[in-house]
């Protein structure tokens, strides 16, 4: 294992750096899983994971990686879980996040708003979402892309949906095994006999 070294500018920054790492099973050497704030109190601004394992203060002019990129890094080894909702849950959890009052306090003046917007969240995107508001960096929520399929009314009059059969177009009438894809795609797709709609 090579050495990193992160740059930290501010105490969250260096707890943040600090959790990935004992989420990861590491720790200060010989003195288990600590923030050591003492250590960023005292203007250190580097944090060492040795390749022996331990995290440790690092000495000043070691070659380093700044904390966004770190943060970067850890999104692309895939730390970073996504949870992908609606543009209206994505603004209320904006909301939520930059609250100033106390989180819960303003889901319970706001509950029915809250209900009608979170209505449909699986409970593992409810989790997460909390989790989120506690705090936790791992997590982010993005506004999931809209998907469309192509349909038609057959000769019987039944409506079928266009979907592939070894790479050749077919249809089917289960709407479910329909040819899904954003709409910039199915348009490729369309011809007069085949109508754009909107998936579920």
């Amino acid at each position: 294992m090579t050495e990193t070294v992160v740059h930290v500018t501010t105490l969250e920054q260096w707890k943040s750096v600090l959790d990935v790492w004992f989420k990861q099973g590491y720790e200060w050497h010989g003195t288990g899983k600590s923030y050591h704030e003492r250590y960023f109190d005292d203007g250190w601004r580097f944090l060492l994971l040795n390749k022996d394992n331990d995290i440790l203060k690092p000495t000043w002019g070691r070659q380093s990686i700044e904390y966004s990129e770190f943060m970067a890094q850890q999104k692309e080894d895939n730390k970073m879980a996504t949870y992908y909702v609606t543009q209206e849950q994505l603004d209320l959890i904006k909301d939520l996040k930059n609250e100033s009052i106390d989180k819960l306090d303003y889901l319970l003046l706001n509950s029915n708003q809250a209900h009608e917007t979170f209505n449909g969240l699986h409970v593992k995107e409810s989790n997460a979402l909390l989790r989120y508001l506690g705090g936790d960096d791992t997590i982010e929520f993005k506004v999931k892309e809209q998907l469309y399929r192509l349909s038609r009314i057959d000769d019987e009059g039944d409506k079928v949906y266009l979907t592939f059969n070894f790479g050749t177009p077919d249809w089917d009438s289960v709407k479910d095994y329909a040819f899904t894809v954003p709409l910039d795609e199915i348009k490729q797709w369309k011809t007069p006999a085949w109508e754009i709609e909107k998936a579920d």
